[in-house]
């Protein structure tokens, strides 16, 4: 009895442990270029059988834009919490449909400290430090980490382009933002580069949805790429959001 009891509260601890993080949700964004509407982009978080949670993003371009641009990138990532930080399992980028197709896989190897990268051509391996990332699940973890950081700038160490790189993000303040939703209050952030790096990425976070992402923004040789939120499910809004009616 005392072992059913055991495994009873065990149970109950392990769902309260996953409903207490970030819940699954499926956002889809609005994606300008210049101003100009250019496609869509989708981010989802589920959970499967075995607690494993599924971060996937994928982004298409629409219109007249999918004429110049037709290629589709997707983007997974398979990750748990270890030690209370989230802990990358699996990622891998997809890039079809377009002139120059690219494929990559990374498998975390935490036993021995590698990641296993296959780009279809060179596979190698590339030694990693505890609390490494992969350069989409960082995403998560920023939404977990600004719940509870108290200081203006939070680092992560990312397994990207074949090295470990070590991402900088400051934050700035918070500014109301305009959605198809209505406004809401968010948490503005930018992606810290080097003063000759002539990209530029920038992050709106809402609180009152765990910190979701509300805009993106990604400046890039004269060219602005903008992500706004238009449709959600799975997190609670209905009363995020500020509308006039």
């Amino acid at each position: 009895m005392r072992l059913l009891f055991s495994v009873f509260l065990l149970l109950i601890f392990t769902k309260v442990s996953i409903a207490a993080d970030i819940p699954d949700f499926s956002a889809n964004y609005s994606v300008k270029l210049n101003g100009i509407q250019a496609g869509e982009l989708k981010r989802t978080l589920e959970t499967d059988e075995t607690g494993l949670r599924h971060f996937s993003s994928v982004s298409q371009a629409k219109g007249v834009f999918s004429f110049f641009k037709p290629d589709v990138i997707e983007e997974t990532s398979l990750w748990k919490i270890h030690d209370n930080a989230v802990q990358p399992q699996f990622y891998r980028y997809l890039r079809t449909g377009g002139k120059k197709e690219k494929r990559l896989e990374m498998k975390f190897n935490w036993s021995d400290m590698l990641v296993q990268i296959d780009d279809q051509e060179h596979p190698w391996q590339l030694h990693i430090e505890p609390k490494t990332l992969d350069k989409l699940v960082y995403q998560i973890s920023l939404m977990r980490d600004l719940s509870k950081h108290k200081g203006d700038q939070i680092n992560y160490r990312i397994a990207d382009g074949g090295k470990l790189k070590t991402y900088q993000i400051r934050i700035l303040g918070q500014e109301r933002i305009k959605t198809p939703l209505g406004e809401i209050d968010a948490v503005k952030l930018t992606r810290h580069r080097d003063k000759d790096n002539n990209r530029e990425t920038t992050l709106w976070c809402a609180p009152s949805l765990a910190y979701l992402p509300v805009k993106l923004e990604h400046i890039e040789d004269g060219t602005t790429f903008t992500a706004v939120l238009r449709r959600l499910k799975g997190l609670d809004y209905q009363h995020a959001f500020i509308n006039d009616n």
